[in-house]
């Protein structure tokens, strides 16, 4: 018997999971296909809204779709901080914008600005990874917003009513500020 089964610490996949995940397997390209054509439409009505830069998806690539990430351009309203527009369109009730938190470059995460949190008698080299170190990768975490991407066609309405927020809010940004 291993060290790590001994501890508990198994990593089969347990049949149950497996089960599930076999199932779900035969509705992915359904639930692929509603989710791109949801983020369609996000996409496009954003690309309109001064402030928020939606990059488009490379020729060839096929999202999953997890989520649809803008550049925030604070330049274009005005200066405008991102928090301050986010929480303008959360009062528009686009609650579901977010701000990248638990996303972040990975030299902020505390795996590595504290391993010895996590592995114990592991050197401390915080010292090693500072704020920054990686200046594009930062400015790229401090200028996203994200919007889920639904796969329901019930869900379209929804994204654009979120559209329509982030309009509303980019066109009286200089209220905001």
């Amino acid at each position: 018997m291993s060290h790590r089964a001994r501890n508990g610490e198994s990593f089969r996949f347990h049949p149950l999971a497996a089960a599930l995940a076999h199932d779900q397997l035969g509705r992915l390209d359904a639930c692929l296909a509603g989710r791109e054509e949801i983020a369609a439409h996000p996409t496009r009505g954003l690309g309109g809204v001064s402030g928020l830069e939606v990059a488009p998806m490379p020729e060839g690539v096929k999202s999953s779709w997890y989520a649809l990430t803008a550049t925030y351009r604070p330049d274009q309203l005005g200066g405008l901080p991102i928090d301050r527009f986010h929480e303008a369109l959360v009062a528009e009730g686009a609650t579901e914008f977010d701000l990248p938190g638990s996303t972040r470059p990975l030299n902020q995460l505390p795996l590595y600005q504290h391993p010895s949190h996590l592995f114990p008698g592991h050197p401390d080299i915080r010292s090693r990874y500072r704020t920054g170190d990686f200046p594009i990768a930062e400015k790229a975490h401090t200028h996203t917003i994200k919007l889920p991407v639904w796969h329901r066609e019930q869900d379209l309405k929804l994204a654009g009513q979120y559209v329509s927020a982030a309009r509303k809010v980019s066109e009286h940004h200089k209220e905001l500020l």
